[in-house]
């Protein structure tokens, strides 16, 4: 229990550093077991996304503010956090400490298969360049928009990756907004929506209940987990500009039209991915 603790610790903390933090970040994207399969040398190489620093800087500095204290709006957010994460049962509570752990394979049941580098790893690719791009942007927008964290600002009763809740602190580090997790997830979503649109609407749901998780957490506020789909839906829309983003999703198709039809890799033709 304690080793899940501080996994979900580090995951939490690392999924807007840079890619020197390779293996927690391919743990949380790919799934705990993910990076023991991978050598030294695949686990230090760079992971680099689509877009431009530039393009970056642009969509975070293009993301609004959270609500304002004492403002309707926050007010509103504040019954919606107590409704998602006060009410919670134990069972929607299991479901966001294991959201909080990984994401791809959260998305196997929608999916009817699962992503793994041995299986799909065209998609595997294509969604961690997605990943490595709205992580940047968040990361960017936590250091224009500080906020408290839900755990922070007043004493919950449980919160994910903590065996004791921890003490309000009003002075902390404000990295709530937007969630990374959020934006992560839901540009995964509407990458895996291009991939496998039979079930647009089963992953859709998915994503939507993924990023509600963060609020059930404890980790993030309605309004971070807003923002982090936004974030998702920009890069997302940007990246398909991208020759290189369109190349690497009709690789990523391909893959899954053959694992419906039941066939394996080594009888596909080669797909030209992108660098």
């Amino acid at each position: 229990m304690a080793r899940s603790i501080l996994a979900a610790t580090a995951a939490s903390l690392l999924l807007s550093a840079s890619a020197v933090a390779a293996p927690e970040r391919i743990r949380f994207l790919e799934g705990p077991a993910a990076a023991g399969k991978l050598s030294p040398e695949i686990l230090a190489l760079p992971v680099e996304g689509y877009l431009s620093a530039e393009e970056r800087a642009g969509i975070a500095a293009s993301l609004p503010p959270p609500p304002a204290a004492g403002s309707q709006a926050a007010k509103a957010e504040d019954e919606q956090f107590g409704w998602l994460h006060r009410a919670a049962n134990d069972r929607r509570w299991q479901v966001a400490v294991e959201d909080d752990l990984s994401l791809y394979p959260r998305f196997t049941d929608q999916l009817g298969f699962r992503i793994e580098r041995a299986t799909t790893p065209a998609l595997v690719a294509l969604l961690n360049r997605i990943a490595e791009d709205a992580l940047a942007v968040a990361a960017d927008a936590k250091a224009r928009h500080p906020r408290l964290r839900p755990f922070q600002a007043s004493q919950l009763a449980r919160v994910c990756g903590r065996a004791v809740p921890p003490k309000p602190d009003p002075a902390a580090q404000g990295t709530g907004y937007p969630s990374g997790h959020a934006a992560a997830g839901w540009g995964a979503a509407l990458v895996l929506v291009e991939a496998v649109p039979a079930g647009a609407q089963a992953i859709i749901g998915r994503a939507v209940a993924f990023g509600q998780s963060r609020v059930v957490c404890g980790l993030h506020f309605p309004a971070d987990v807003d923002a982090g789909h936004f974030i998702g839906s920009a890069v997302l829309a940007r990246a398909f500009e991208k020759p290189g983003f369109r190349r690497d999703l009709a690789c990523a198709r391909r893959e899954v039209e053959a694992i419906t039809r039941g066939e394996a890799m080594a009888d596909l033709p080669p797909c030209m991915v992108s660098p």
